[in-house]
């Protein structure tokens, strides 16, 4: 006789539960990479529906794409202005988010001079002053002038060094703004600032052909010796102000460049590799951001 033993139903379902689930396997993550497109085209192209689908579906709002942009930046650098703000409207989105290059939300709306939204996304906790690069230097960078006298009222650092030293007034200067510039030394903004490449405001607007204005700054800081006391330790028209450049300079990103140049060339600091402008013959890069308008040709 022949006994037939009979299989209980937990076993069976351990057997072909694994089998079904390695089966569903390339379905499923074909399945997902679909909802990653559409997310992504959804930054794109200002989809808030879409969005708030993916949302269901469980979407991370502080997701990053290949190459390290977070969603939120994604969706301003596009203007999809209504995808902003769902993506602000989800509790879980983290407004101070950086980019491979350290830069973060209230950076990008400080440089397209989106002065409304930047105070937004401040009064959801956007930071205004940060180490390194700050709101300010890229407002500056465009001669946005409502965008800094704003940030100046938020208690922006006007003196803030990026980490080779380089000022918000710096940026103004070669952005050839005079109106920004006189809002920047109104706020206390230190003419003869230097970088660690020995590089002043009045450098950097000439290494973009503001000849005026160069010496418009010339003029400030020659005013500045003059009212400054005689005294140890203060300006008398050798020493000036200069930040060194820490250990490890972070540069914003460095894949979006302008190539300047500065006459007369001057003497080499220490990582001036990574200092801007370039000196004489030499090429640099500074964090022009091409995806947002093509930088001018030198």
């Amino acid at each position: 006789m022949i006994f037939k033993r009979k299989i209980p139903n937990k076993t069976i379902l351990s057997m072909v539960l694994p089998l079904a689930l390695l089966l569903s396997a390339p379905v499923s993550a074909q399945e997902q990479q679909l909802e990653s497109r559409n997310w992504y085209l959804a930054l794109e192209n200002d989809r808030p529906n879409i969005i708030e689908q993916e949302f269901i579906k469980g979407a991370n709002p502080n997701a990053v794409d290949s190459k390290g942009n977070p969603s939120l930046m994604l969706a301003i650098r596009n203007k999809s202005w209504k995808v902003v703000d769902t993506l602000l409207a989800n509790r879980q989105t983290n407004v101070n988010i950086e980019n491979e290059a350290r830069e973060t939300p209230m950076m990008y709306l400080a440089l397209m001079g989106e002065t409304a939204r930047l105070r937004d996304l401040q009064a959801r906790g956007g930071q205004v002053n940060r180490v390194g690069w700050s709101p300010l230097h890229y407002a500056a960078s465009k001669g946005h002038e409502e965008t800094v006298r704003y940030l100046l009222s938020q208690k922006a650092i006007v003196n803030a060094p990026a980490p080779d030293g380089t000022s918000p007034l710096m940026m103004a200067a070669l952005s050839g703004k005079r109106a920004v510039v006189d809002v920047l030394l109104a706020a206390g903004a230190d003419p003869s600032m230097q970088n660690a490449q020995g590089l002043s405001p009045a450098d950097w607007a000439r290494s973009a052909n503001h000849e005026q204005l160069a010496s418009y700054l010339d003029q400030a800081v020659a005013r500045k010796a003059a009212s400054a006391p005689a005294a140890a330790g203060t300006y008398s028209g050798g020493a000036v102000q200069t930040y060194g450049v820490p250990e490890r300079v972070e540069q914003p990103d460095l894949n979006r460049v302008q190539t300047v140049t500065v006459e007369p060339e001057p003497a080499p600091a220490a990582d001036s590799s990574s200092s801007k402008p370039a000196s004489s013959g030499s090429t640099s890069r500074y964090f022009d951001l091409d995806r947002f308008d093509k930088p001018v040709q030198p």
